[in-house]
């Protein structure tokens, strides 16, 4: 079950990145429009749809997400940074499970202590950081409660070239955007944090039983997800 919620604070961190995000280890980027000099405007939002889901060595859970992320930084010359205000599941119907979470339905989530803080990075990456931690609550499962709590999520740009079927999008995105490339979307990214290459992106998951007991679990996260029309293909990172 830990599973499903992992997946849930994945699709938030996916989310989020879409906004702004900075790493710890990379200097801060700007995103700013694709002709380089449009400001974003501090409290401008970002929509983004898709899916995410979270993995362990018992299972793993998918849902379809939805998310926001509110700009903080107003010039295009400047770092941009934000916050994620806001990740849901649109359609509780539509999240599925493996091993373990195989059948269990989602009965409740909440993501806690938002806004998350976002920053773009000079890497074309988003860094999502603060104590990210989400609550979920299942039913017809064998673990009631799950708590997933990361440190860190980061997020890669991707573009539009070579386009493909996308769980929960609109199927305009493609592969990885390099800098200065226009933006359709994000994905988790689950192979490296800060560094080329890095750390798997890991997160814990408490479990908690029928009977009352709790059990701590590593959790991978994945996810895809695509700007909504007002804002897809209309923004890039830069590095200065």
């Amino acid at each position: 079950m830990s599973i499903k919620k992992s997946m849930l604070a994945l699709a938030v961190a996916a989310m989020a990145t879409m906004a702004f995000a900075s790493s710890a280890m990379a200097t801060d980027g700007k995103f700013r429009d694709v002709t380089g000099t449009a400001e974003m405007g501090v409290n401008r939002e970002l929509h983004a749809v898709g899916w995410a889901k979270f993995t362990t060595a018992k299972g793993s859970y998918t849902c379809h997400v939805t998310s926001i992320v509110k700009s903080s930084s107003s010039s295009s010359t400047s770092a941009s940074t934000g916050t994620v205000t806001k990740f849901d599941v649109p359609d509780t119907t539509k999240c599925t499970g493996t091993g373990l979470l195989n059948g269990c339905k989602l009965k409740a989530h909440k993501p806690e202590n938002l806004p998350w803080h976002v920053t773009v990075t000079d890497n074309g990456r988003i860094d999502i950081t603060g104590n990210i931690v989400i609550h979920i609550e299942y039913s017809s499962c064998l673990a009631p409660t799950v708590t997933l709590t990361f440190d860190e999520i980061q997020l890669t740009a991707l573009g539009t070239k070579n386009k493909r079927t996308v769980t929960g999008t609109e199927n305009r995105i493609g592969d990885t955007a390099a800098l200065n490339e226009e933006i359709a979307g994000f994905e988790i990214d689950s192979s490296k944090v800060d560094e080329v290459p890095g750390p798997v992106t890991k997160g814990t998951a408490h479990v908690k039983d029928p009977f009352g007991g709790e059990t701590t679990e590593e959790a991978t996260p994945t996810g895809e997800f695509e700007l909504t029309d007002a804002d897809r293909c209309t923004w890039e990172i830069s590095a200065s």
